[in-house]
């Protein structure tokens, strides 16, 4: 699973995404579906996979890219399912994987590079 995100990381900085010879890579739990049917199952009663997949997704993100304290930095989950919820509305087609990635290129430069107000750990 460490290789995937490692992967991911390097190709948000190559033109592009290529992850084996043909450019592709195995997508693993809730990311394998679409924005559309995302957008169908999720509930917001805060008991959905999809959150819990987010999560995940997010944390292994924070533990491997280089100078990435908190990719979400000040933003609450809650801000993110209704940015991931509004950028599947607009692309339901794309898949949730797709959508996180967008997510993480967006606030790449907007990233806490370190705890906000201590020294860390």
């Amino acid at each position: 699973m460490r290789i995937i995100f490692c992967a991911l990381i390097v190709g948000l900085w190559l033109p592009v995404q290529a992850m084996d010879k043909s450019g592709n890579y195995a997508i693993w739990g809730e990311g394998q579906k679409s924005c559309y049917r995302y957008l169908k199952e999720r509930t917001t009663d805060g008991k959905d996979p999809y959150r819990t997949y987010i999560m995940g997704y997010l944390t292994a993100y924070n533990a491997i890219a280089p100078d990435t304290y908190s990719i979400s930095s000040n933003l609450s989950l809650d801000e993110i399912m209704v940015w991931i919820d509004d950028y599947c509305d607009a692309n339901q087609m794309s898949g949730l994987e797709q959508s996180l990635l967008e997510f993480v290129g967006n606030h790449h430069e907007k990233r806490y590079q370190q705890p906000p107000g201590r020294a860390g750990r």
